[in-house]
């Protein structure tokens, strides 16, 4: 790999010989790759299967972690931080039950003790609990254990100025068997009662947002698009705060991260749908495999010198 420089410029694309993309403002110029085999190793297959599902939680989270990570740029850095923090983080908990795993080909976020975000602003000095999960009507409710004054409530998440963003992540299951992603943000500003002392938005699968505040607590409620899987409850929902500001131009964040305990399914079930070790099928779909009552034997045409004969040495993913 080289950086390009001349008259090109900044280019992207590809020759026939090589590969052209940018990353940070620099060109960065690759050999193209011909005739890469697919990975044949365990090895090289569960490398495949944590890659592949920390890429689709990003891609599920990328609304709040694509500038998430203080002092990286929104985008690519802040991808590659995403995905060089929860790799290192899943290949040492594989098997703790902290992280599902995505099946072979399967694209969508698992649940998983994601890093969302990562600065060096304290962490919400706030006890929060999944308060209620209504599949009916598609409602999330986050209770924070917090004092009932607007001052009282701004200090407990660690807001200090108008301006000051405290944002809550959700992670929830979905009816599809996979995971869905939303966020609630409260922006401090100037105002008499709570009601009007914080803006409310909203990011990803959630389509509305409120607050009020009870019982010493402040509830978050949150309508989310997708319907919710039949099993969804207190217990499988997730839900973490991000204290935001800015300051000399450039923003702060506090670190977050979903604590799960019962992730589904374990690295090895996922492991097992991964084609360790096998050709693939002409490029296509399946895996090289005799026909029933057909011919095993070498040299016949469903022999391994034959079209379904493993080594064609072409990578299909």
């Amino acid at each position: 790999m080289a950086k390009s420089t001349g008259y090109f410029g900044l280019r992207r694309g590809s020759t026939k010989s090589h590969t052209f993309s940018v990353m940070d403002g620099k060109q960065i110029t690759k050999d193209r790759v011909e005739g890469g085999k697919n990975p044949r190793t365990v090895s090289q297959m569960s490398q495949r299967c944590i890659l592949a599902t920390i890429g689709s939680a990003y891609s599920a989270m990328k609304v709040i972690c694509d500038h998430s990570f203080e002092g990286k740029t929104a985008g690519r850095q802040c991808m590659s931080e995403f995905m060089h923090a929860n790799l290192r983080q899943a290949m040492l908990a594989k098997d703790s039950g902290f992280y599902g795993f995505n099946n072979y080909g399967e694209k969508g976020l698992v649940a998983g003790s994601y890093i969302v975000s990562d600065g060096s602003l304290p962490v919400p000095a706030v006890d929060m609990e999944i308060a209620s999960v209504s599949t009916a009507d598609k409602r999330i409710t986050i209770a924070a254990v917090i004092a009932e004054t607007v001052a009282e409530i701004a200090a407990d998440l660690g807001m200090v100025n108008f301006g000051d963003i405290c944002t809550f992540t959700i992670m929830y299951p979905k009816k599809d068997g996979f995971y869905g992603f939303g966020a609630v943000r409260l922006t401090y500003k100037q105002g008499e009662s709570v009601a009007d002392s914080f803006a409310v938005e909203k990011a990803g699968d959630v389509v509305s947002a409120s607050i009020s505040v009870s019982g010493g607590k402040l509830n978050v409620v949150a309508d989310m698009y997708y319907e919710f899987a039949t099993s969804a409850s207190t217990s499988n929902t997730y839900a973490v705060a991000v204290l935001s500001r800015k300051v000399n131009g450039n923003w702060l964040r506090s670190k977050a991260q979903f604590d799960v305990t019962d992730a589904t399914p374990t690295f090895a079930a996922a492991l097992s749908t991964y084609p360790v070790g096998q050709e693939r099928f002409l490029n296509g779909d399946g895996i090289v495999t005799p026909a029933a009552g057909g011919n095993t034997g070498g040299g016949g045409d469903n022999g391994g010198g034959g079209d379904n004969g493993g080594g064609s040495g072409e990578d299909d993913h």
